[in-house]
């Protein structure tokens, strides 16, 4: 993959763009999903220690109506499991609340627009992808870059027939709240918009850049992220999405590695008060060295893919 931008990260290959879209993907709740029947084993674990345990599921977040059901034991384990955690509580956020706290990073207050915060080049590749999309710049004009990439790539896996309506955590958290079933978040959803609010302008415009230029990609490329997916396939996911990732380690740190180990505490605590959960993250979050999966086996907990 063509390099079209040097950030102060040293963004320059195929593999960190997958690696810092992916992040884009995941803390934006964009990614896609395929119909579990075919599974041999879902992104699913038993964490046990002693005599407790709970479940802790990597989540896929844009999925078609043929995509359902899920795969058999997510559908027990949720129904088995006492209460649902996820990374944000999505039955608490109202659409308004939502909109709100989105507004406060991703839109310039101060007048600035998108046109200029970004080097022509971009600007205009920029606006020659959201025509192929159908919309045009002008409704790109406040947004900081990292929300117009954000905002491009949701446009196009709506344009694909992903609905995000139908990921799994927020399917979940739906069928949690029908059936009365408790439902907590570890974070807030300002939280994740932070983490790329906080970029630096050049490392935003690059993820923009790259974004614009591998649009016509993108379908091929979450192909191989959720087929991996659907088989359960966390050494292959590794590669497609933190790889890239090593290369700028203190993105990575943020990103992944530090709530990583936020959430191991957090388990930690859940499985030592009886367990019961059913823990759902981002697939990134699970797989690799620093992954929740591998810090918790360090940790002495009995990891079960089921």
């Amino acid at each position: 993959m063509s390099v079209s931008a040097t950030i102060s990260c040293g963004l320059r290959s195929r593999r960190r763009f997958r690696a810092l879209a992916a992040s884009a993907l995941a803390l934006a709740w964009l990614t896609v999903g395929y119909g579990a029947h075919a599974q041999e084993k879902a992104l699913l674990w038993k964490v046990s220690k002693d005599a407790h345990s709970l479940y802790l599921l990597g989540s896929i977040h844009y999925l078609r109506k043929e995509h359902f059901p899920l795969h058999r034991s997510i559908l027990e384990t949720f129904e088995a499991s006492k209460r649902l955690v996820l990374e944000i509580d999505l039955n608490s956020i109202s659409p308004e609340v939502a909109q709100r706290a989105t507004l406060e990073k991703a839109i310039y207050r101060d007048g600035s627009t998108l046109e200029q915060n970004v080097d022509p080049e971009t600007y205009q590749l920029t606006a020659q992808a959201a025509e192929k999309l159908g919309l045009e710049i002008k409704r790109l004009a406040p947004m900081k870059p990292w929300f117009a990439a954000l905002t491009l790539v949701a446009l196009k896996l709506q344009r694909l027939g992903l609905e995000p309506g139908l990921g799994v955590d927020r399917y979940l958290a739906e069928r949690a709240r029908g059936a009365g079933k408790p439902t907590r978040g570890w974070e807030s959803l300002e939280f994740p918009l932070a983490l790329f609010d906080r970029l630096p302008r050049l490392d935003q415009q690059a993820l923009l850049r790259e974004t614009v230029g591998q649009m016509n990609r993108l379908d091929a490329d979450i192909d191989q992220i959720v087929q991996s997916w659907t088989r359960g396939d966390s050494d292959r996911l590794e590669t497609l999405l933190l790889a890239g990732m090593k290369e700028f380690p203190e993105l990575h740190e943020r990103v992944i590695v530090e709530r990583n180990r936020r959430w191991v505490s957090q388990i930690e605590k859940m499985i030592a008060q009886g367990g019961g959960a059913l823990v759902v993250v981002g697939a990134a979050h699970l797989v690799g060295k620093n992954g929740i999966v591998e810090m918790l086996k360090a940790r002495g907990y009995r990891m079960e893919q089921v």
